[in-house]
């Protein structure tokens, strides 16, 4: 079951906004003042498909997947799950949301308790959430770890007797127990060495095919994006500012801020040239950024009138949207959105 535009997962004007200050200069001055980490993100995802969310440390990318997870709990905004709202779901239809929802995390050294063997790690889920006997769970245990590239016998082991690649191997398997619709990757090959990394990513992908499990992808490092997802959203600042599909935002990117993440990444191919893009200027602050477009501070040619103006989006081409601010785009352009393009 899907909803009716066809997306497994939607997100609505998602928002996450931290309090900060208090004490002595909080009272002084009366004032509450907020973190914006994630501040109003729209967004969809297809079944069977894998979505990137990238940006610098800080953007929200991270804080967006632990809401999705529920393990923060939105400021405002939806999280519509096969079309059903998730957030204010009943205590049965949460639980059953977060079967369904299941996450690898980035470091697998830190995500499997060490004082566990194996067989105890992947099991918990299904003793929770399931009325499997123990024999049941202990066939589908050894099954799961066979299917992520280990052995029946390694379930008896604890995960310090593990490298670091068969560590997120285990995390994998323990995130498929409950054979879940959307799985979270939280940044899942980044803690890995390099000549690991895309054994795992080649096992995610041939696992997505296996069962149709959609993907939430996390990320810093676009290689791995380019490389696993259909679609991609770029964060800024707590903002979705770019979304296309994967080869048109690579292709075409629209936005500075992707021109600059794609421009100070290693070409995908060494042949590849590519404009790199320098800036000037110091990054907002997410306690107070500007009130539309959060990438004027770092304009070479700032017009005044763009800070009065909102933040819109529009889409540059079918499936390719671009946050920006509404004079650039309907008076006569900017610097970073010329007229003729």
């Amino acid at each position: 079951m899907t909803s009716e535009n066809g997306s497994l997962l939607e997100i609505k004007n998602l928002k996450k906004h931290f309090p900060v200050g208090g004490g002595m200069f909080g009272s002084i001055t009366g004032k509450k003042e907020f973190l914006k980490a994630v501040d109003g993100i729209s967004l969809t995802i297809e079944p069977g498909t894998t979505y990137g969310l990238v940006g610098e440390s800080g953007c929200g990318k991270s804080t967006t997947a632990k809401m999705v997870l529920m393990l923060e709990e939105p400021t405002d905004g939806e999280i519509l799950f096969n079309g059903e709202d998730a957030i204010n779901a009943s205590k049965e239809a949460k639980r059953n949301y977060k079967s369904n929802v299941q996450a690898v995390f980035q470091d697998p050294w830190a995500s499997l308790n060490p004082r566990m063997k194996v067989e105890s790690i992947i099991a918990e889920p299904l003793q929770v959430n399931t009325s499997m006997t123990k024999s049941e769970i202990k066939t589908k245990v050894g099954e799961i770890l066979e299917e992520v590239g280990l052995q029946q016998y390694q379930a008896g082991l604890y995960p310090h007797e593990f490298s670091g690649g068969q560590r997120q191997r285990i995390g994998v398997a323990r995130s498929l127990a409950l054979n879940p619709k959307l799985i979270v990757l939280d940044e899942p090959v980044s803690a890995l060495d390099v000549s690991i990394r895309a054994q795992i990513m080649n096992l995610l992908m041939d696992l997505q095919k296996e069962h149709g499990l959609t993907y939430l992808l996390i990320a810093h490092h676009l290689a791995t994006v380019r490389y696993m997802c259909d679609k991609m959203g770029v964060m800024y600042l707590g903002k979705l500012v770019e979304e296309a599909t994967t080869d048109q935002l690579f292709d075409n990117p629209t936005h500075p801020y992707t021109q600059a993440l794609i421009g100070a990444a290693l070409p995908y191919h060494p042949d590849d040239q590519k404009e790199e893009m320098l800036l000037e200027g110091e990054v907002p602050s997410p306690i107070n950024p500007p009130s539309c477009c959060s990438y004027s501070p770092l304009c070479p040619e700032p017009d005044p009138q763009c800070l009065e103006n909102e933040l819109i989006t529009r889409e540059v081409e079918p499936g390719h949207r671009t946050a920006h601010c509404a004079l650039c785009a309907d008076e006569y352009g900017c610097y970073w959105f010329p007229r003729e393009r």
